[in-house]
């Protein structure tokens, strides 16, 4: 079993790149890759960078050269869920853009067009994500996770996205990018993120302050989340 694993940003990958053992480090395409052991796992690690097009160019070259069974993003998010508190993880049900408009065709909001308005994870990835969290003791919950180039502190463009995706828990800015491109390979994925802060006005505040904490959770679940799906075909 070979994992993919991505995150956008430093704080979000430091915590496994440094636990992995016989790791190998090559840059390609400004994205980072390490591959070795993760607490005995085969496993291909991957900074992309922050935003669609650079999670799309990273997941890419992750499948293309490395050919993971399962792909997983580890990270941040802003809750949208008003149940919701900072530190809470979010696991996949499915992914949507939260910026994409071609409704003028005759598309749903948030479908790009040829594709799928939403893009599922595997519902044994998700019920072995939840087993996971529960093991770490980390509170969680499963369902929609929307992904948008824009970091969501503007109070009318949250209520706009309330109001168009009601059952939203989570808004971030790569996973829609990776679905997609697991989508194009057939490859399955399952996003796992924890909490930094909630949408809105002190969003950010927020997020400067429990970006490394909501980081180091969420990737303390995929850890956990290796072991649970180690046997996994």
């Amino acid at each position: 079993m070979k994992y993919g694993i991505i995150g956008a940003m430093e704080e979000e990958v430091e915590i496994l790149a440094a636990k992995m053992k016989r790791a190998t480090t090559i840059k390609k395409g400004g994205c980072v890759f390490y591959e070795g052991q993760l607490n005995g796992h085969e496993v291909v690690l991957m900074q992309s960078g922050i935003g669609k097009v650079n999670a799309a160019i990273g997941t890419t070259l992750l499948i293309d050269m490395h050919a993971p069974d399962i792909v997983i993003n580890t990270g941040v998010a802003g809750g949208f869920d008003t149940e919701m508190v900072i530190g809470d993880l979010v696991i996949s049900t499915y992914v949507s853009y939260n910026d994409v408009d071609a409704t003028a065709f005759g598309y749903t909001f948030g479908q790009v067009p040829g594709m799928p308005s939403e893009y599922y994870a595997k519902a044994d990835l998700i019920e072995h994500a939840n087993t996971a969290a529960l093991q770490t003791g980390a509170k969680a919950t499963s369902g929609q996770i929307l992904s948008g180039d824009s970091f969501m502190s503007d109070e009318k463009r949250v209520a706009d996205l309330r109001a168009a995706f009601p059952d939203a828990k989570c808004s971030e800015m790569e996973a829609g990018a990776i679905a997609q491109v697991c989508h194009r390979f057939r490859t399955p994925f399952v996003i796992i993120r924890a909490l930094s802060d909630i949408v809105g006005k002190d969003a950010l505040e927020s997020y400067e302050t429990f970006l490394e904490k909501a980081a180091n959770q969420s990737a303390n679940v995929v850890q956990a989340f290796l072991e649970e799906t180690s046997a996994y075909r």
